[in-house]
């Protein structure tokens, strides 16, 4: 940096809420685009200015034309850093965007092979020396200008290319050095590897699971020593710079055994102990709001996997990059969000990457700036407190990413589930843990039997496959094979605690509710089954939630997949589990209400609840159960303009325990908007 002023870092470590802007380079080339990019930039307050370097050209243009491109990016970027924001480049292309086909001079480089033996063109191995020569001058190149950043883009993978169905790469110089790190006198065989990499875990030999993580850790080493070239390329150019990576999607990460923190140590420069690091895979509209809940949880989940040391921020990203593709109140719902649930620190790409700044309505100028100094307020009643909920636990490790079933993927759909109903996720901080099959067959039994103990949610097709491992053999829930998929079932709850318009009543199943109909579950003594699943005759074909709770064993047995639980009688059940499991100690959930997720932050006598309505439903009033033996002294609400006041609200007993609090008028979160309180808690004794 050209002064002594302190960087976005430590201000994103403070809790400060960053606005960096995303233009693509059309808009740096043109006067005519990047004067009103300037003037909006300004408007709404934005912070830095991390301007694409390449665009919808060849995959990677010879060093003549970039050296060409310097002059014109040095007088953007001191008209940046004149305006008080800072300059940063986001390095469009690395490995390569596919459909891009190569620049003469990049024919020579050795491409991208999947598994099917499939170059992918434009795409070059990093392992390539041609390329490894090119692409490190080029970052130099790039890094010698005054900017704060070199950002690397999401091309920066070894998957997920157009075209292509497997990992990648297998390329003869993937191949010959695998062998050599396996100490191998002959190259691995592309068929036998990918087929290993795809045969089901279960159906594995000890040799051939260590394989498999040998391939995923090597293929990480690629990419961390690629990394430390061009950070050094960088450096050695710009002693002062930071260095920032975008991630991939939360799924695609699991699925390919990308391990981010020792990608982010790689990036560790002298000068930024703290690379930055952006979480990508956003929404990219807000045609399905409920999906743009979807999208933030993964950010949320994502974000929970990262240990080291770095300067975390969210990718809102609308696509094509225009305004049509998501509205101003819809990009403020997505925003309040990932601030709530994630970080203060927002990449913005929603400048048409042609035409420039199209906001024509100037709704998006009314919204940003002003909503800042909210979402500043929410970032401050964050700070010294932590966050509590549900989720299932998200790997760090390829070593156990290697234990799933990379055929199938990795699904985070139950945090997504849980989040729709009512219930705060938090992965960094469980109060319940959620079991699967991916972690029944993955994580040692040492972890497995902590969640069993300290309270989990554990599908039956999990149990069932725990028990196989030789766990849980004594708790009184009983797993076995059956068979009830041609069978048409309903779900009865018959647990005498269900209230009256729940109580022996049946909830929707059939095709709309996916159950794992291949386990029958059978509560023995010592098990409570809260409800059963009957056929169209009224048999009894299995039991359905059943619940065990002793120093042993503190956990909840379901049949469902986990796929759909927006239904009221499911939404009551899976509250009830999260009181049962935690023993009445549990953070807010809203009651009656789909697609509007709390999220919950706790510390000292005080907590902080946010709730964001990803529905277009506006409801009178709305009630949350606060699960609690403390006493509420007041609760607040947080004003538009970033200040504190009373809430509309009213607050008595809940008839399961603890606290129900009924929101009212301008408390409730309206459709497609969010809400933030503090509580005050009279006895602060639960509170950590």
């Amino acid at each position: 940096m050209s002064d002594n002023r302190p960087t976005l870092q430590t201000e994103h470590a403070q809790g400060k809420v960053q606005y960096i802007l995303r233009p693509l380079l059309p808009i740096l080339l043109d006067d005519a685009l990047w004067k009103p990019f300037m003037a909006y930039a300004k408007e709404i307050r934005a912070d830095a200015v991390m301007a694409m370097n390449l665009h919808l050209e060849a995959n990677h243009p010879d060093l003549r034309t970039l050296q060409e491109r310097l002059p014109l990016l040095a007088e953007r970027f001191r008209e940046v850093r004149a305006a008080g924001m800072s300059p940063m480049i986001n390095y469009y292309v690395t490995l390569g965007h596919s459909g891009m086909p190569p620049d003469r001079h990049a024919e020579a480089f050795t491409s991208l092979v999947d598994g099917h033996g499939n170059a992918i063109p434009g795409c070059p191995c990093p392992l390539c020396p041609e390329f490894r020569d090119y692409i490190s001058q080029a970052y130099a190149l790039f890094a010698s200008l005054d900017i704060d950043a070199m950002w690397i883009d999401d091309d920066f993978r070894l998957h997920g290319r157009r075209g292509s169905d497997t990992f990648q790469c297998f390329c003869d110089l993937h191949l010959a050095a695998f062998a050599r790190k396996r100490e191998q006198a002959v190259p691995y065989d592309r068929e036998l590897l990918i087929g290993t990499l795809l045969k089901p875990p279960g159906l594995c030999t000890e040799e051939e699971l260590r394989l498999r993580l040998d391939w995923r850790t090597f293929q990480e080493e690629v990419l961390t020593d690629t990394l430390r070239l061009l950070r050094d390329a960088c450096v050695s150019a710009n002693p002062g710079i930071a260095m920032g990576i975008m991630t991939n999607s939360l799924e695609s990460v699991l699925l390919n055994g990308r391990h981010l923190d020792a990608e982010i140590a790689a990036l560790r420069t002298p000068a930024q102990a703290e690379p930055w690091v952006r979480i990508g895979g956003a929404a990219y509209t807000d045609e399905n709001l409920p999906g743009m809940l979807d999208r933030c949880q993964t950010f949320d989940d994502l974000r929970s996997t990262l240990r080291e040391p770095s300067a975390i921020g969210t990718e809102i990203e609308l696509f094509p990059w225009t305004v049509g593709g998501k509205s101003a109140r819809g990009l403020a719902l997505e925003m309040y969000q990932l601030t709530l649930a994630v970080s203060p620190l927002l990449t913005l790409s929603i400048n048409d990457g042609f035409l420039g700044m199209d906001d024509l309505s100037g709704n998006y100028r009314k919204t940003l700036g002003p909503l800042k100094t909210y979402l500043q307020a929410v970032s401050d009643a964050q700070q010294g407190k932590r966050r509590r909920g549900a989720s299932l636990p998200i790997p760090t490790l390829p070593a156990v990413t290697a234990r799933m079933d990379l055929q199938k993927g990795v699904s985070v759909r139950w945090n997504q589930a849980l989040a729709r109903i009512g219930i705060p996720v938090a992965a960094s901080d469980r109060a319940v843990t959620l079991i699967t099959l991916q972690e029944a067959t993955a994580y040692s039994q040492e972890e497995l039997n902590e969640w069993l103990t300290g309270g989990a949610i554990v599908t039956s097709e999990a149990y069932y496959y725990l028990r196989e491992r030789g766990m849980l053999l004594d708790c009184p829930i009983e797993v076995k094979r059956g068979d009830m998929t041609h069978t048409m079932c309903f779900e009865r709850v018959t647990t005498p605690s269900a209230p009256s318009w729940l109580r022996d009543k049946d909830t929707i199943s059939w095709v709309y509710m996916p159950m794992h109909t291949e386990f029958v579950i059978t509560a023995k003594d010592g098990a409570e089954a809260w409800t059963v699943i009957r056929d169209n005759l009224g048999n009894v074909q299995s039991h359905g939630v059943t619940v065990v709770r002793t120093p042993q064993h503190n956990i909840a047995v379901v049949p469902h997949t986990g796929d759909f639980l927006q239904e009221t009688g499911r939404q009551w059940l899976y509250q009830q589990l999260m009181n049962e499991l935690t023993g009445g100690d549990c953070p807010a959930m809203v009651e009656f209400g789909v697609n509007i997720c709390p999220v919950w932050w706790e510390g000292g006598n005080e907590a902080m609840l946010g709730i964001a309505n990803f529905s277009l439903e506006c409801y009178p009033s709305l009630d949350l159960w606060i699960p609690t033996s403390r006493k509420l002294a007041g609760v607040q609400r947080l004003g538009r303009d970033g200040t504190w006041e009373p809430a509309n609200c009213t607050c008595d007993r809940h008839p399961n325990g603890g606290i129900r609090m009924s929101l009212r008028g301008p408390s409730v979160p309206e459709g497609a908007s969010f809400e933030t309180f503090l509580l005050l808690f009279a006895d602060c004794s639960n509170v950590s």
